[in-house]
């Protein structure tokens, strides 16, 4: 099979590409002549013309998307550890089906547990390892914070703007400003924790959330002008481990961010004010109604066992080739550590 690869950044990693469609990689031809699928980077806005290209030829476009682990930074200076790869959707976009979709309802309608998805949680979070994991910072300390007890205390998620998760989820950018007032607004007394996204802290990208954005709702909104007063809403943009969050608080309110799921791992009360591809199975407290799916109720561990052992691919960042979970997990451990006070 001859895969056409439709974008710069996906051919740097063409050979990943071939390792897991088992075909050969080679730069799209005009038209999209003379190959046998088509691939691109998910359904960003990016990959239209290749997808629109895929339909017209009659062939399939084949979603790559950095996978759950990627890296210690964001960005394109670290090669990716792990991958996806969906042949029918993308598991961002709640809008039509996607193979990790296909992959959780075999799951779930399937008897028993999952051998090793526990204990991979729990290595995960003993680990603190998340997608991203520059952070420097291990423990809330640092913070200040005024509330002492965990139930005290609620996580607001921020994304990127333009980030193709959140239309897929069903979501804009009107979400977030609602959702952080609706935390406020449910959780009177709490505090409430803005946790700025990874890249937006490093100046890369936009994020919903800026000290303006929280002024400008502080004046529209009585209940975030309360806790804006009582020093109870603070923006969080230090490089905190996502694990110290997530275990100093009780409730995260995201969209369709990847903390979300985590917090589900971490035991936080989640709730979810898009269709994540976390969200509506059962497990989330949901503010839209996944109407486009077909999910039914299942476990954190099946949910899990197919994003981690089955819908990502890994890879090793020293020779390129096919790795495991834990490999990935022992070399970012030991790379991220380097970079912790």
């Amino acid at each position: 099979m001859r895969v056409g690869i439709a974008t710069s950044g996906l051919w740097q990693l063409r050979d990943a590409v071939e390792l897991m469609t088992g075909g050969t990689a080679c730069w799209l031809p005009p038209r999209g002549l003379g190959v046998d699928a088509i691939a691109g980077w998910g359904h960003k806005p990016t990959a239209d013309r290749a997808r629109a290209l895929a339909r017209v030829r009659g062939i399939p476009y084949i979603a790559f998307e950095d996978g759950f682990l990627r890296s210690v930074n964001p960005g394109i200076s670290e090669r990716p550890l792990s991958m996806v790869m969906d042949r029918t959707g993308i598991y961002y976009d709640a809008r039509q089906p996607s193979d990790l979709e296909a992959m959780i309802r075999k799951r779930a309608s399937s008897p028993g547990g999952d051998a090793g998805a526990l204990q991979a949680m729990d290595l995960l979070r003993t680990s603190r390892l998340s997608k991203y994991n520059n952070s420097t910072i291990q423990n809330i300390t640092p913070l200040g914070l005024k509330a002492v007890r965990p139930d005290d205390r609620v996580l607001v998620v921020d994304q990127t703007r333009g980030d193709a998760s959140i239309e897929g989820a069903l979501a804009d950018a009107s979400t977030f400003p609602r959702m952080l007032e609706a935390a406020v607004r449910e959780n009177p007394g709490a505090e409430i924790l803005v946790r700025i996204h990874p890249e937006t802290m490093m100046g890369r990208k936009a994020g919903h959330f800026t000290p303006k954005v929280l002024a400008d709702l502080a004046a529209s909104s009585p209940s975030v002008a309360r806790a804006a007063g009582a020093g109870l809403l603070r923006l969080t943009p230090e490089p905190v481990n996502p694990w110290a969050l997530l275990e100093a608080v009780s409730k995260v309110y995201c969209v369709s961010s990847q903390m979300g799921f985590e917090a589900l791992m971490a035991g936080c009360e989640v709730h979810a004010f898009g269709i994540g591809f976390y969200a509506g199975w059962g497990l989330t407290k949901d503010r839209l109604t996944p109407s486009l799916t077909t999910r039914t109720s299942t476990t954190l561990e099946k949910i899990f066992a197919a994003l981690y052992f089955q819908y990502s691919n890994y890879s090793s960042q020293r020779t390129n080739k096919r790795s495991h979970l834990l490999d990935v997990v022992d070399f970012l451990d030991e790379k991220s550590k380097a970079k912790i006070y």
